[in-house]
């Protein structure tokens, strides 16, 4: 219903996406995680890795783990993140 009322397709333009265990990210078009990616010069990072754990379609880390300038990395939880971070570090030499 919030969609219907006040999704993509209304003079309200806004998305909703999961945004965590009990909660709903609500914000503008374009203003989901993605938009930190303006303030970041592309050629300044080869990579952006970006770890998230609301990575599938309409959570709220689905865009930028998806994003063509991001490899994304779905996690678990905090020490799943820090077994891939770790993971990532020690495999670049």
């Amino acid at each position: 219903q919030l969609v219907q009322k006040f999704g993509p397709h209304t003079p309200y333009a806004l998305n909703f996406a999961i945004g965590g265990q009990i909660g709903i990210d609500c914000a503008p078009v374009g203003w989901d995680k993605t938009f930190c990616l303006r303030f970041v010069k592309q050629q300044d990072f080869d990579t952006i890795h970006f770890f998230g754990d609301k990575t599938e379609k309409g959570g709220g880390d689905f865009e930028l783990y998806e994003h063509p300038r991001t490899v994304g990395h779905t996690v678990k939880n905090p020490e799943d993140t820090i077994r891939q971070v770790e993971a990532l570090i020690n495999s670049m030499g």
